[in-house]
Formats: structure tokens, C-alpha cells, sequence
């Protein structure tokens, strides 16, 4: 037993010494601040991608008309098979002249609807920042022109693929009419 207490005493003089005059304080002094630090920097990165989410939500959330959105939308239906087409895009142009009722700011509003899709970090949320913009606006028999403006627009180059049709029905779920 005494020598048991012996071995226990010196690790713990040994222990003491290293502390006071052998730089253990120093060590554990900078083994915590390098968590600390290491903890910081994950904030930090956590923080960064939660705000360049925000960021590129952005474009979507400030369209200036359900119109916009609709273009959007449609501009989101033509990406689903890859980047859209000539083809895609003056089917884009004839519903936002003829449903839309878009004059001479035509190409801008499509250019702004293109830029903010291609900003949205996934489809998902982009549907949902498009249904505050679109929802409280829009009438029954409205969204019944708006999906069949996205089926027109799916259905060039042979019908649509099943990515278009999941996209349109997710949009069916997330952005039904007030009634």
C-alpha cells in the first residue's frame, strides 16, 4: 500500500510541476482556446450559408406581380428538363403575350423571371417563396390558366418528363387558390 501511495504522489508533484514551471498551463490555456475558436469557425460557417440562402431567396420573393411569378413558374417548369430551349423560351413569350398581357417591357420581365429561378436554391423553396407572392392574388379559375400555361410549356419536345410532372404537381400542393 505505501508504495502505491508513493507512485500516486510523484505522478501528482510531477503533475503540479509540469503545471506551475513546465508549460501546462500554457498548453491547456491554448488547447481550450483552439476549441473555442474551432466551435466559432462552425458558427461562423453556419451562419455564412444561412444567409446565402437568404440571399439568393431573394429574387423571387421580390417580384413585383403575380405575373411575374407566373412567368417564374413556367421559367422553372422549362429548367426542369435542362436549360431551356429557344423553342421554351418564345412559348414563354406567346403565353406572357397573350395570357399575360405583357407590352413592351416583355424580354425584361422574362429576363427577371429567368434570373430569379436560376437564383432559388431548390425548387421547393422557390415554390414556396412564389406562393405568398401568388396566392392572396389569384382567383380558382386563374391557377386553372396558370397550370395550363405549365403544361403547355412541359409539353414541348415531346411531352413532359417526370421531373416537369412532379414540379407541376408540387405546384398544384403548395400553391392552391384561397376559397
Amino acid at each position: 500500500m505505501p508504495v502505491i501511495a508513493a507512485i500516486v504522489g510523484a505522478v501528482f508533484t510531477g503533475v503540479i510541476y509540469w503545471m506551475l514551471w513546465g508549460g501546462g498551463m500554457e498548453y491547456l490555456r491554448d488547447s481550450l482556446a483552439s476549441r473555442g475558436q474551432q466551435k466559432h469557425r462552425e458558427k461562423l460557417q453556419q451562419r455564412r450559408a444561412e444567409a446565402e440562402t437568404e440571399a439568393r431567396r431573394v429574387a423571387l420573393r421580390t417580384l413585383p406581380e403575380t405575373r411575374d411569378g407566373a412567368v417564374a413558374l413556367m421559367c422553372l417548369v422549362a429548367s426542369e428538363r435542362g436549360e431551356p430551349t429557344s423553342e421554351q423560351r418564345d412559348m414563354i413569350r406567346s403565353e406572357m403575350k397573350v395570357i399575360l398581357e405583357y407590352g413592351a417591357d416583355l424580354e425584361e420581365r422574362l429576363a427577371l423571371a429567368q434570373h430569379a429561378v436560376s437564383r432559388a436554391p431548390s425548387r421547393t423553396m422557390a415554390m414556396l417563396d412564389l406562393r405568398d407572392l401568388m396566392r392572396p392574388h389569384l382567383t380558382v379559375a386563374e391557377f386553372g390558366e396558370l397550370f395550363a400555361m405549365l403544361r403547355r410549356v412541359a409539353a414541348l419536345h415531346g411531352g413532359p418528363t417526370q421531373g416537369q410532372e412532379s414540379l407541376i404537381a408540387e405546384a398544384e400542393r403548395t400553391l392552391p387558390p384561397h376559397r
